[in-house]
């Protein structure tokens, strides 16, 4: 099955004739072009794409499905489905005009890409592996007086040249007192003896996100901090334990919070356990207390407790996981 017939099995569960898929991400996912602007309406029997001419030769040529000029777009069901976190006012108001009841839809491709092909899991090793090649080369970089920000500009240039496209985000890199903010950004700060390292970094490659976290002490560590280091990795590992088909959710966040709770450290856990990776560094499923749903075979997940300890440091450990048949694969494949 091809994956806009995926989305033609998904019309009746939502209740519409049709659906209009203008995020560039769902497009890509869909047709495999990059579109900085297009319009795939898909419907039970048909799927057609508008774009503007800088796409529609190329589109016209390659592609199987219906072809049309974007200004020439007649689009007309009596219940049109949108994706409402996507689309702004503005295109609401244009999507007004067409003949058919609008009907809101909450990311619907997500829960269709959740669960990732084989060649899609390809991809994620392969940005997991120059993730890891990434990561290597940071802690190669590590020497007294070196600065968070020239590490994040040297790991970027190195990616770069490694055959990256680009940073999935902002590489977080966090000396001493700095790792007590879970999405710090680098700074001028200088390493100094006796610094921990937070290294939070993730690079794109074939469009697809990899995501990691790795804690490095420079020095002999603070006790407190190395207490935390343990407890969040024994956190990670109770995760892990249960990372299979049919867990629940919301319990592999539990296993993994409760563990850090039971320490007296439950406060300072200050964020969901993990979320989905793919064509976004962010999608679904979210891996948090009241997340819904089950794992299944295919999802590609984060498991990232930390602990933050203000004014003090912080330990955040990473890994990205496939979810197997009877387990999962770590995808990170470098030891903590």
């Amino acid at each position: 099955m091809d994956r806009i017939e995926k989305v033609q099995n998904c019309l009746k569960t939502w209740e519409v004739d049709l659906l209009i898929v203008d995020n560039p991400t769902d497009l890509f996912y869909l047709i495999g072009k990059e579109l900085s602007l297009g319009r795939l309406v898909i419907a039970q029997s048909n799927a057609i794409l508008y774009v503007d001419g800088r796409y529609y030769e190329a589109c016209k040529e390659s592609l199987e499905i219906g072809v049309e000029e974007l200004a020439e777009a007649a689009i007309e069901g009596e219940r049109i489905g949108f994706d409402a976190n996507f689309t702004t006012f503005a295109n609401y108001e244009k999507l007004t005009k067409l003949k058919g009841e609008l009907v809101p839809l909450s990311n619907p491709l997500l829960t269709i890409r959740e669960v990732k092909e084989p060649g899609e899991i390809e991809f994620l090793r392969a940005a997991a592996a120059l993730g890891s090649k990434g990561y290597d080369f940071v802690v190669s970089l590590l020497s007294e007086g070196v600065t968070e920000e020239e590490l994040a500009i040297e790991l970027e240039l190195f990616w770069r040249k490694a055959g990256g496209e680009r940073v999935a985000f902002a590489p977080h890199v966090a000396f001493g007192e700095n790792s007590a903010y879970p999405h710090h950004h680098a700074g001028k700060r200088p390493l100094k003896q006796g610094d921990l390292v937070l290294i939070d970094i993730g690079v794109v490659l074939n469009h697809y996100n990899s995501d990691m976290t790795r804690v490095v002490f420079f020095g002999e560590p603070d006790p407190e901090l190395q207490k935390i280091f343990h407890i969040v990795h024994q956190a990670q590992l109770k995760a892990l334990e249960i990372c299979k088909p049919g867990t629940l959710i919301a319990d592999l966040d539990q296993a993994a919070r409760s563990h850090i709770a039971s320490k007296g450290y439950g406060e300072f856990f200050l964020h969901s356990l993990g979320h989905g990776v793919g064509l976004d560094i962010h999608e679904a499923p979210g891996i948090r207390k009241n997340g819904e749903g089950i794992l299944k075979e295919g999802m590609v997940i984060t498991i990232e407790p930390g602990i933050y300890l203000s004014g003090t440091g912080g330990v955040r450990l990473e890994d990205t996981v496939v979810v197997t048949s009877n387990g999962f694969e770590n995808l990170t494949n470098r030891p903590i």
